[in-house]
């Protein structure tokens, strides 16, 4: 059973790596905006009770987004962990306080039929959290100068995580209270959770759930993207 949930998109990045004056979320796959296509699939999903979307302050794009009473536009921050953070206290604000998932702008790969089994798992037991991940399938090195390797790292045990990534409401807010590190600095939101006791659950994903960071990323987003339409 899947319960009612909220969903928070941080969408004020400019992504520096993708080289292009278009930030890659709002990049076109198939005639599509690549934000469009996460939008949609969470929008499939009548427990869905809100849509937040963290923009920049000098976004236009967004106005070529996907309409709905359940999507609220807000300004986010400098960094994708702000804007979640923002994101959280907007939802707060609105007197919602449903659990909350959060999924990466430019990760457009997801497939409905795997969000909803997610959502199936987290709803199934009292748990804290649960992300997307995947077994690391690469060989791990360190540098220090990032030139010379310095060591090789056993990568059993290693994951990557992912998102979507889905919190309790109540440990999610608690996990936020006592985080006393910079915030700008996280990577995603499970990392609130390391000095904390409450376990994070890994869901194990196939590694089509891929995030846009190059320019030829989209050709391969383009190409699964079919593969799971059809």
């Amino acid at each position: 059973m899947i319960k009612p949930f909220v969903v928070i998109l941080p969408s004020a990045g400019s992504g520096s790596r993708f080289g292009s004056a278009t930030p890659k979320q709002y990049e076109k796959i198939n005639g599509k905006l690549v934000l469009d296509y996460s939008i949609e699939i969470f929008l499939a999903i009548k427990e869905c009770k809100k849509i937040v979307i963290a923009i920049s302050d000098y976004d236009n794009y967004h106005l070529n987004l996907k309409q709905d009473s359940r999507i609220d536009i807000i300004h986010g921050g400098l960094s994708r962990a702000e804007s979640v953070r923002i994101g959280f206290k907007h939802l707060i604000s609105s007197g919602l306080q449903e659990d909350v998932l959060i999924h990466d702008a430019a990760r457009p790969c997801l497939e409905l039929s795997q969000v909803k089994h997610f959502l199936q798992c987290f709803f199934s037991g009292d748990h804290s959290g649960m992300i997307f991940a995947k077994p690391s399938a690469n060989s791990l090195k360190t540098s220090f100068d990032g030139e010379v390797i310095s060591k090789n790292i056993d990568r059993s045990g290693i994951w990557e995580a992912q998102t979507p990534q889905i919190f309790n409401f109540k440990k999610l807010y608690n996990a936020y209270d006592l985080y006393k590190n910079d915030i700008s600095l996280l990577t995603d939101e499970s990392s609130l959770f390391d000095e904390l006791e409450d376990q994070i659950l890994l869901y194990e994903t196939k590694s089509k759930n891929i995030k846009i960071t190059y320019k030829e990323d989209l050709k391969l987003a383009e190409y699964l993207l079919k593969a799971i339409e059809d």
